[in-house]
Formats: C-alpha cells, structure tokens, sequence
C-alpha cells in the first residue's frame, strides 16, 4: 500500500485528474484508489530514506512510464514492481530491498491449494496448513531480507549454512522444556496476560491438572516454533493420582494422551509437538522435594519420595494406554513418551522395562533417555527430535523451586560434504572453511537473540513474557544459541575417500572434526557469556536441500546419497553412519554413539526394526546392551507400519495387501519414523523417502 503522508510539492504531479485515462488502482486494503504519484514518492520517502527531490524524481519517472503503456488495469503491487526496477537502474540497491513487496506468485499459491507441500511431514494438507505455509513464505523472504545482513543470507541461499525454522525467525524462539509444577502451582494463563482468555487458578482435581497439562502445551506452542515438553511428567502429577483405582489412573493418562493427540490446533493446522519424559519411580535426586499438592501449595511436611508407588503405578497407566493405541488400534505420535534409563532402575523395574520393550516393538514409541554413562548427569531432559538440555547451578536451584524452564533458542546447522569440496584434499584448509562457515553460524545466533529480545519488549511474546516467580517466564539468557552438523559421512568420503564405518581412521578423523566444533562453540560461550552447544541436526528438509544445491553446484564431486536421476538425493543425518550401510546392529551402535559425549546438545541413535516380531525379552536384552555397554545418550527402535484406509486394520511392517480386508497398495498408508516423529510416508520429501528406502533394518 502506498501511503499517503502530510507532504505536500509545488513539483508536477500525476492524477487522474490531470491524465483522465489513468486506471484506478486497486490497492493492498482491498480499495480502489486514484492513482498520485505523490503516493509513490511519499511511500518512498518513507520507506527507503531516500531524499523528497530523489524520490520526486523516481515518482514522475514511473507515472510517465505507466501513461506510456495503456494499461487496464493497475494495482498496487504492479506499481511496486515498477518502483522496484527504477530503483535498480538509479543504483538503489538497498532501497530496492528495503521497498519490495513479499509474497509468492499466483500459479504457487494455486499450488498449495491443490498440492499443497512437503517441506514438515507433519502437516496435513488442509485450509489452516495452505494458511501458514503462504504466510511462512512471506517470513522467509523477510528474515532474509530484513533480519539477516546480505552474507548471512546468501550463506543459507548457497547451502553453506542451513537456518531453520527460518520463517519463525522473525518472530518466536525454537523450542522449550517446562516444568508442570510451574502451572500445578500458579494456574493457567493461557495468553500470558490474562486479558484476552479466562484465568484458571491451581487445579484442584487431578482431571483439572491434566488438562492444565495439556493446555500449557498447546498455549506455549503459539509462542514458540518447536517441540514443548514435561519432564518428571508422571512425578509431578503422583500427589494428584494419589488413592486412586488403576482404572482410573489410566483413564486420566488416556485423557492427556488423547487431549495432545486430537487438539488440531498448532501452528497451521497440526497436533502440538510434545513430548512427556517418565521415570520408573521417583529417583533419589528428588526424594526430598517438597510436593505440590492439590490447590497449588507446597507440601511442609511431604515429598515426592512419599509418593514413590503412586509414580510408578501412574507410570505403568500410561505405558498402558500407548500400549493400546487409540479407537482404531493406531499408535499415538504425541506426545512422545521418552523412558529414563537410570543405573538403579535397570534391575529394580525389569518388568517395567518389559512393558516399554513390547510398546517399541509393537510401535516403535518410547524414546530412551539414557543416564548410565558415567558423563550422563542425573538431571536431564529431552525435547523435539533430540535436544537434551542439561541445566546449570542456576537452574538447578529454579528446579527446587519448581519452574525450571530449559530451551533452544534457534538452530544452524553446517554443511559438511561442502566444505570437503572446497578444501580439496588440504586438512587446514578444511578447518579454517569449518571455522568460517561456523562463525557465520554464531552471527546468525546472536541476531536471533536479538530478534526474541526486541519481540519480548514490544510484547509479541506474551507467554513468554510472563510473570514466573519475579522473572520472565523465557530466561533468555539461559536459552541454549545451536549449531548442527549435516552429513559427516560424505565428509569423509569426499576428504578421505571412506566413509565413517569403512576405515577407524575415517571414524577417527570424523570424532576430530565434531571435538573442533565443539571446542569453537565453547569458545563463543566463553567470549559471549551466552549458551551455546553443538547438536546432531534431525535434518528432516535440510538433508535433502543441501544435497540438491550441491549436486548442481559440484556435480559429480558432490558425494550424495539417494537417485541422482530423479533428484530423490540426500545427505546423512549429523554423524550417523550411511543408512544403507550393511554393517552389524552392535558395530554400528558403537561408531554412532560414539559421538554421542561431543553432542551433549542433542543427539540420537536411531534401530531400524526389521519384518520380524521380536520378543520383549530380546528388545529389552538389546535396551540394556545399549544402555549399559555404549555411549548412547538418547536412542529408539522404528518399527515400520501399515494402515489400511479401507478398515483402519493397523499391521507392523510394510504390506502390499491388507490381510484383513484385502486392500491393496492404493488404499494403504505406510508409516515410519521421519527424524524424530513418526507420520505417513506420503507426506515425506523426495529425499527422506529414498532415506527411508535405504534404511538397513535389523532382526532382533
């Protein structure tokens, strides 16, 4: 819209008094509008700095051109572009910049409509994802033209660096971990504010309390991009569960677990990301806690220890309910049910154990959250697709408090295949490459800080900016500034001309790279006195679009996984070994998790099940090899599913027909394990479909 100010020039202006023959224009408000060229010089002025004479000039200019060309029709979009190309040919580069117009052309838009995309495999194709994914397209181009100075930019454009979330950036942080007690003690204040919603007090009752639980979630999830989660979820809800019947211990499990997988309100159109971490019982580090009980006090004289069996019977409720599915028999996606693998647990709770082994082979669900290795401290949480968040004296001393809040503030991740072709055999050349394209990381990071700062004080993040104990519910300072890593395997390929499983010197050279970025982002922590951490990227869209933009850019030299001939092409997630590497389920364990101590930020290990029905034993035997005898901090198992469209049948493995109804390919949907969800294979992008075909799945 060109606005129209108090400026007034004795200079000649074009009207459609003056040329009758002018079209009206139909404006960005919806309006029609005569056109003035006053307008086009006033917006400029406005919107570039550009002097009045300047931008008087330019005005006249584009009026004589349009006069020129008889148009029918003109619209306020069509007179910013004409703006736009006489600012060019004046040298106004910036300006130029600073007035163009976001958006994205008629014929993509009729394309999400009736296409739509498949950028987040969690996304259905309905009004509200066509909504955001029109309006993601325009917080892009404006991250990248309005946030982010040219290089960084033009960084990501070329594939050096990948920021995600990108349309998100303008706007909101990534992802946050929360604390139940928080909400079990002040209410719920769904805005923030509590001007624009009702405010809830305490819960008193346990279904209350969960539905507080889920509503927290759903709320956070407007403020933030990513994954929302509880950790200690079945802990702190013991006090609420206390005197109950089994039965209705799972009937309050089934209604969180339904409540997060059935509210279809996230950001455009999805399930909320979420996540709920379970202990077996309440471990030693919180027996003398003091319980929040119902009403929101903190119980003088009890502690969560008192609470010990009501944790694990509520605990076993919920396993209870995944186990089951939902109507249909189909697996609940979220929230994700992450299992804490504790020493003192893995004897004392085998049947538990058992209980979560047949839920991963059925399904696939649990997450292991894995604190036997000896660098694995006693309070840590997980969230989104494998952040793991560890929390300093500080927050230590908030988790006694009862809000300790933990997140990632934004995530960059580095193309390493590239810097392979670049450096061209030479070792230090590779570094110095690593170390650019990782400063280029931390500018990107620091701008992000600053972005969520400024949202904060102008208060666009409300439930970020709440009261929570005499602070902001956000710390910012303790969020947690992410750079990742993609494709370490066609590193070494390119660099050494092995891949990360065929030679230990490959293995060696490749633990040397990720301790290097590790060591550089400690160092920005030391300069900056802010967090940063270096984390194994999920990858979902960027191992696909880092690999298609190398591949045109280097050709045969780009090391790619996938079919080249229909651009199905993609690198390997973070420091994973190749996906279709035929090696041994135990070799493999060993050379991935061993990278697991350098990427405390975030990282996982991922079992591809394969078409046999493992019994509980033998997973739970292969659990507590994991657990105990490697590096693993975070893993899963993927089980692969079939369901039928005809029946709603639910079968492991990938079938062609369906055995109860007969069905064929046509009416049957696969399912599988993206990054760190699970969706229908349909919905996947051409890269990590071919990932997914050439996955090596293991029989237990």
């Amino acid at each position: 819209m060109f606005c129209c100010g108090g400026f007034s020039t004795s200079q000649k202006e074009y009207t459609v008094d003056s040329l009758k023959y002018f079209p009206r224009v139909r404006t960005s408000r919806i309006m029609f509008e005569d056109f003035s060229s006053l307008r086009i010089r006033n917006s400029l002025v406005k919107e570039t700095g550009l002097s009045s004479e300047v931008a008087d000039k330019i005005a006249l200019d584009i009026a004589d051109r349009i006069n020129t060309l008889d148009l029918d029709f003109l619209s306020g979009p069509l007179i910013r572009e004409f703006v736009c190309v006489a600012l060019l040919e004046n040298n106004f580069e910036k300006e130029r910049a600073q007035y163009t117009r976001l958006g994205l052309p008629l014929f993509d838009v009729d394309k999400l409509i009736h296409a739509g995309d498949k950028e987040n495999a969690n996304l259905q194709h309905n009004p509200e994802t066509i909504h955001k994914l029109a309006a993601d397209t325009i917080f892009d181009q404006y991250a990248l033209l309005n946030c982010l100075p040219a290089h960084l930019a033009d960084a990501h454009i070329a594939g050096a660096i990948h920021i995600h979330d990108l349309e998100y950036f303008a706007t909101r942080p990534f992802c946050q971990e929360h604390d139940l007690r928080f909400f079990l003690k002040k209410g719920l204040i769904v805005d923030g504010q509590g001007v624009h919603t009702a405010v809830a007090g305490p819960a008193k009752h346990p279904e209350v309390a969960i539905l507080h639980a889920a509503k927290a979630l759903a709320a956070a999830q407007t403020n933030w991009a990513g994954g929302q989660g509880y950790d200690f979820f079945n802990v702190w809800l013991a006090p609420f569960v206390r005197g109950m019947s089994y039965a209705r211990m799972k009937q309050l499990a089934q209604m969180f677990i339904y409540e997060m997988s059935q509210m279809y309100v996230a950001r455009g159109g999805q399930t909320v990301f979420s996540s709920i971490a379970l202990e077996c019982a309440v471990p030693k580090i919180i027996w003398d806690v003091p319980a929040v009980l119902p009403g929101g006090e903190a119980s003088r004289s009890e502690t969560y220890v008192d609470y010990y069996d009501e944790a694990n019977t509520f605990f076993n409720a919920i396993l209870d309910v995944y186990m089951a599915g939902d109507y249909l028999g189909k697996p609940f996606n979220f929230p994700k049910c992450e299992v804490k693998l504790r020493p003192e647990y893995l004897d004392a709770f085998e049947d538990e154990y058992l209980k979560v082994a047949a839920l991963a082979s059925k399904f696939g669900t649990p997450y292991f959250l894995n604190l036997c290795p000896d660098y694995m401290p006693d309070i840590v949480n997980s969230q989104c697709c494998r952040l793991i968040f560890t929390p300093d004296s500080e927050e230590l001393e908030e988790f006694h408090k009862g809000a300790m809040r933990m997140g990632s503030l934004q995530v960059v991740t580095i193309n390493l295949p590239r810097l392979a072709y670049e450096a061209n055999g030479n070792d230090k050349l590779l570094y110095e490459l690593l170390d650019e394209r990782m400063d280029l990381a931390r500018e990107v990071l620091m701008i992000k800080r600053d972005v969520v700062r400024d949202r904060m004080k102008g208060g666009a993040l409300p439930f970020c900016s709440m009261d929570c104990f005499g602070d902001s519910y956000l710390n910012l300072d303790k969020q947690v500034l992410n750079v990742g890593f993609v494709g370490l395997n066609e590193l070494l390929k390119a660099h050494l001309s092995v891949e990360l499983h065929e030679d230990p010197n490959a293995w060696r050279f490749g633990l040397k790279v990720i301790k290097h970025m590790v060591d550089r982002v400690n160092e920005y922590a030391t300069e900056t006195g802010y967090r940063f951490g270096c984390i194994q990227t999920p990858a979902e869209s960027c191992a696909h679009r880092l690999a298609l933009v190398d591949k045109r850019m280097f050709g045969d030299r780009a090391v790619i996984q996938g079919d080249a001939g229909n651009g199905s092409i993609y690198y390997t997630n973070s420091s994973h070994v190749r996906p279709a590497a035929g090696i041994p389920l135990l070799d493999r364990i060993q050379i991935e998790s061993s990278f697991h101590p350098l990427t405390k930020g975030g990282a996982i290990l991922h079992v591809w099940l394969g078409e046999n029905d493992p019994t509980n034993e033998s997973v739970w035997t292969l659990i507590r090899r994991i657990a105990t005898q490697s590096l693993a901090a975070y893993f899963a198992f993927t089980r692969d599913m079939t369901i039928c469209r005809r029946c709603n049948n639910v079968e492991g493995n990938l079938q062609v027909k369906c055995s109860r109804c007969g069905a064929g390919q046509e009416d049957l949907e696969h399912w599988s394990r993206i990054t760190g969800y699970y969706q229908q294979l349909r919905g996947w992008n051409a890269g990590k479909v071919q990932e997914f075909k050439d996955r090596h799945r293991y029989t237990i």
